[in-house]
């Protein structure tokens, strides 16, 4: 859920003062699965309304802005809503395997 919700997943910072998972996470999870449902994530590749392919360089989740680097010769990337692109193909959110024993043992 941390990684998701783009958190740091440094166990302390995501620890309430009881020492276990912040319960907020969990309350806010539903809303974040449905943001990501229709955000394109890091790395995808979108068409913009200018008929225009590029690459998503940045995405925030809540906002729905998106940092997005025409496929063009010394292209400037642009801020766009999500609602403004097409999503050709999308990305996938990668999870280190480290990082996940780390928050099942906080768990526990």
């Amino acid at each position: 859920m941390a990684k998701e919700q783009g958190l740091s997943l440094n166990p302390t910072k995501i620890s309430g003062t009881c020492g276990r998972l912040m319960c907020c996470l969990k309350y806010e999870q539903n809303t974040y699965e449905e943001f990501l449902k229709i955000t394109p994530k890091v790395g995808a590749v979108v068409l913009m309304p200018n008929d225009v392919k590029g690459v998503v360089e940045e995405a925030n989740t809540i906002t729905g802005k998106l940092k997005v680097r025409p496929e063009t010769d010394s292209a400037v990337p642009v801020i766009i809503d999500r609602s403004e692109v097409k999503i050709i193909k999308d990305s996938v959110i990668r999870v280190n395997k480290d990082e996940i024993k780390a928050l099942k043992a906080l768990e526990e």
